[in-house]
């Protein structure tokens, strides 16, 4: 008998997390640090001291600065440039509406909303600064309102939300505290809807959780039946495998992108807005080429970032809000009611000497060869103060060009 899901789902899809590890590398290895990571609203950053720096929206305490913030946005407290949270850092992933660090010690630190357990630390009470939950700790990746860990024997560990069974545990219910997982994991990634991927230290992908949209790669099947708000779902509550060879990978809202060995990106899920970069807005439940040469990938909420081997970034997907830098061009529009907003269905070149980028909800962050950090997007989000050089069709501020975050300078080694 067929277990079911009781899904939360909200009506509103807006998403969080960045993958882990961000660019690809020897899967042998267990974890790769995280020098940048954008969340739904909010980012952090490493810098050259390995001093962990946050900004943007802070409504739940997920900049870990004591919920403290130089404005408001009408919602709450909002950091429109960088302020200190940490020294001693080596990683870090944000959330939807929390953050994790892992300092150099090899300790897990995290913060910011905490509702469904997401924090880790056996409560569900939010945190405005940072709280230890795990030693031992070589990788981390922030999904909506859940997280996951690797230790540095490759163990995987996950808590927080559960309601498509992300977690990977088998059976239903969230998770105050860290529950086993995996073993041999090199890397993993928290998806910005409840979808979760691990790339074992063979270089095997596994995934879980949410598949309505294909998202796990598998066909759209599952093992188990959720309820959302559109009727039963699809889920996986346990690990399956989807494919070999594979370096790196990014969990977007309701879709995945992944590098393999030999530089090609594949991507599948969702596809409203281009996300894919295949030249269609078709959903895909299997894998589909994209691109060869990549180095890395980062998914934001409904578009991509790849940096090719070369150092050349390219973006696609949702331009709503000139997360994609370009300008706020597209190949495509589409239309919202209040207007066309552009998107972009295949990749398009940015810039180059890139060393890393995270995509946000709204937002990009880009680290480029020379450690300078560079923005683009919502305007509040992106660190410089309220910079912008346009609205959206809404009336929003935004930057639809990369902008210098003059005070910061990444660690890039």
């Amino acid at each position: 008998m067929r277990k079911k899901w009781l899904s939360c789902a909200l009506a509103v899809l807006i998403c969080l997390g960045t993958a882990v590890p961000a660019s690809a590398h020897d899967m042998s290895k267990i974890g790769k640090a995280n020098i940048v990571s954008s969340g739904i609203h909010h980012s952090g950053l490493i810098d050259t001291n390995n001093s962990l720096w946050m900004w943007g929206a802070n409504y739940e305490g997920q900049l870990g600065n004591g919920g403290i913030g130089n404005g408001e946005d009408g919602i709450g407290k909002y950091q429109t440039i960088p302020v200190k949270v940490l020294d001693n850092v080596m990683s870090v992933s944000s959330g939807e509406n929390h953050t994790a660090a892992i300092k150099t010690d090899g300790s897990l630190w995290t913060w910011g909303g905490n509702y469904d357990g997401q924090l880790g630390n056996n409560s569900t009470k939010d945190s405005l600064v940072p709280v230890k939950v795990l030693d031992n700790v070589a990788a981390v990746s922030c999904g909506n309102n859940y997280t996951a860990a690797i230790k540095t024997d490759g163990s995987l560990w996950m808590w927080g939300n559960n309601n498509y069974g992300q977690l990977g545990k088998g059976v239903p219910g969230n998770s105050v505290i860290p529950v086993k997982v995996l073993d041999n994991v090199a890397a993993v990634s928290c998806g910005r809807w409840g979808h979760t991927a691990a790339i074992k230290t063979d270089g095997s992908l596994w995934m879980w959780g949410y598949n309505k949209n294909g998202e796990l790669g598998n066909g759209g099947k599952g093992n188990q039946e959720a309820y959302s708000l559109d009727g039963p779902i699809s889920v996986q509550d346990v690990p399956v495998k989807v494919m070999d060879n594979v370096t790196a990978v990014s969990l977007g809202m309701m879709y995945t992108a992944a590098v393999k060995t030999d530089g090609s990106l594949w991507a599948w899920g969702g596809n409203e807005y281009g996300q894919l970069g295949n030249g269609s807005r078709k959903t895909s439940t299997v894998p589909v080429k994209v691109m060869d040469d990549v180095a890395a990938v980062s998914c934001g909420s409904s578009y991509t970032a790849a940096i090719k081997r070369d150092g050349s970034l390219w973006m696609w997907g949702d331009n709503g809000q000139g997360a994609l830098g370009n300008g706020y061009v597209g190949n495509e529009k589409i239309n919202q009611g209040r207007g066309d907003f552009p998107v972009q269905t295949l990749p398009a070149k940015l810039m180059d000497g890139v060393a890393a980028v995270s995509g946000g909800t709204l937002h990009t962050i880009i680290v480029k060869t020379d450690g300078s950090v560079w923005a683009c997007g919502r305007s509040g989000e992106l660190g410089n103060g309220s910079t912008s050089n346009s609205t959206d069709i809404y009336g929003y501020a935004m930057q639809t060009t990369p902008v210098k975050i003059s005070t910061l300078t990444a660690k890039l080694k």
